[in-house]
């Protein structure tokens, strides 16, 4: 899969979106294959649950963006980067 996504990134096309699969977004990230990391965080808790950056894989994140919603959901934005 990487060397796919390498491929389109060199290519004319738009912008590559991952929605939904957390495998997905950590072989990119584990790849350097992400420009940008867009986060929904939503109040409340829900306990424990898989997560997207586990410690084996720390990526450097600097903050672009952050939109606050009347419902309380904050929308994240990063430019990624490898530690």
């Amino acid at each position: 899969m990487p060397e796919a996504v390498r491929a389109l990134k060199q290519g004319s096309g738009g912008n590559i979106y991952v929605h939904g699969s957390l495998s997905v977004a950590r072989e990119l990230l584990r790849h350097g294959l992400v420009d940008r990391v867009r986060l929904l965080s939503y109040p409340g808790s829900v306990g424990e649950g898989k997560k997207l950056f586990p410690p084996d894989m720390p990526v450097a994140l600097e903050p672009i963006s952050t939109v606050q919603f009347s419902n309380g959901v904050v929308a994240l934005e990063y430019a990624a980067g490898r530690v």
